[in-house]
């Protein structure tokens, strides 16, 4: 194959060079995360703060709308959509959109993979929400979990729109050798996606409890629980095997970590993938209305 250990330096300079040339986040995206951050955020001090983002507005409505949330054309303007659905879930669909607006498909392949790793941050999103509440965390670290398993997995998204030769090779090397990805990521380009992730996160200005999500979801873990990320940990395992979640490379298994925390009979893993299929049947429509 034409990548080789020994370009790991070259490939890994051009990836962070790469990293680097990507435009920050508008304004307008960090205004209104760090405001729905506040306390005493109300609903409309973000909807003032998104009148300047008024393409941004429109994909929210038109998400809030949709049948995924129920609401199909009841809800008119963004301080609606706050009230009904809470600040933070709004947040996490203002950071979903402005991540797909940023890693743009530039070809229909290009946007048959974006589709296909919503899909999988879909099914790991839900999951990763339900096993938050399953595990009794409190509301802030399920809405984290939630937008942690929606993005856990931006780095990929970021190589495969950008590298796409160079990462196709990737995948096919951890399908002749049976290796997750991220361990092919490793031994081809020298870092893996976790933390392109990592580098994404930061140059965006995603507060570091989202940050830490995105570099560290693979593991291994050791030391004390950190929940959040031990649930979208085990959402994103239970997503790969769901059929339109799966992911190339071979199936990661769950840290023994996380399954000691998870303390799940045999029924549950199930009882789970249940409905994080049943969130997928929605993910296509919404991927529709939030990718550019």
């Amino acid at each position: 194959m034409a990548l080789s250990m020994g370009q790991q330096p070259n490939i890994r300079r051009c990836i962070l060079g790469a990293l680097q040339d990507l435009p920050a986040l508008p304004d307008v995206v960090n205004k209104i995360l760090t405001e729905a951050d506040r306390e005493t955020a109300t609903a409309n001090q973000i909807e003032a703060l998104a009148r300047n983002d008024q393409a941004l507005v429109a994909k929210i409505l038109r998400v809030v709308n949709s049948a995924y949330y129920g609401l199909p054309g009841q809800v008119s303007s963004l301080s609606q959509a706050i009230v009904i659905l809470g600040l933070h879930q709004v947040r996490n669909l203002v950071l979903s959109i402005s991540a797909l607006s940023m890693v743009k498909a530039r070809t229909p392949r290009q946007r048959e993979i974006l589709k296909a790793f919503w899909l999988h941050g879909m099914a790991t999103a839900s999951g990763a929400q339900a096993i938050a509440r399953q595990q009794h965390l409190d509301s802030r670290d399920v809405e984290l979990a939630y937008i942690g398993g929606m993005l856990h997995d931006v780095g990929k998204l970021f190589l495969f729109c950008n590298f796409t030769d160079t990462y196709q090779e990737v995948v096919y090397f951890a399908e002749a050798q049976g290796l997750p990805m991220n361990e092919a990521e490793l031994s081809l380009l020298g870092m893996d996606h976790q933390e392109v992730g990592q580098e994404l996160a930061i140059h965006w200005r995603y507060p570091e409890p989202l940050t830490l999500l995105i570099s560290r979801h693979e593991g291994p873990f050791a030391g004390a629980p950190t929940p959040a990320l031990y649930a979208v940990h085990a959402a994103d395992r239970l997503a790969s095997s769901l059929p339109h979640g799966q992911q190339p490379g071979a199936p990661p298994l769950m840290d023994p970590a996380v399954e000691a925390w998870l303390a799940w009979n045999e029924d549950e893993p199930e009882a789970l993938k249940l409905k994080m299929e049943d969130a997928l049947r929605h993910a296509s429509e919404l991927f529709g209305m939030i990718a550019p």
